[in-house]
């Protein structure tokens, strides 16, 4: 984990944000540490929450795919509707997943997450069977090389 990533996290976490780390930081998380340039989480969709998100992406400096810098006026309104986002922050990549095939809800998520500390912040990781199935699914080389890496079991 960079200290970037790590900040980035940390953002998340001082902003009161409730979200579930997935994706490559899980990857590590769960015993196989490999390279990865962004955090993928699962916030909880609750609007509040949302809020507490958007605020904390101002704060990172994120910018949108296109370059220019994260708006709430103009660019939180697809995040308040559930959509997904790839950002970009001055602490690193960051990928809110809400809705994507193979992976679950944040309540089903957090109802089985791990509690781990990513360098000094603490936050939750999804499951070991919940990241195996979201590997299996997604079925790219990278998930496929994880999963052949990764316990079978907690």
């Amino acid at each position: 984990m960079t200290p970037s990533l790590e900040s980035l996290l940390g953002v998340l976490v001082r902003n009161e944000v409730a979200f579930v780390v997935v994706g490559g930081v899980a990857v590590g998380a769960h015993g196989f540490a490999r390279m990865t340039l962004d955090v993928d989480l699962v916030p909880d969709p609750d609007r509040g929450n949302v809020e507490r998100l958007v605020t904390a992406l101002s704060q990172m400096g994120a910018t949108i795919p296109a370059g220019a810098r994260f708006d709430p006026a103009r660019h939180a309104a697809p995040l308040r509707r559930g959509q997904n986002a790839t950002l970009t922050t001055d602490h690193g990549g960051l990928d809110i997943v809400q809705h994507l095939e193979g992976v679950p809800p944040y309540e089903q998520l957090r109802d089985q997450a791990v509690s781990t500390q990513v360098g000094e912040v603490p936050v939750l990781v999804c499951s070991l069977g919940h990241l195996r199935t979201m590997k299996t699914v997604a079925g790219r080389p990278q998930d496929l090389a994880d999963l052949a890496r990764l316990p079978e079991t907690d």
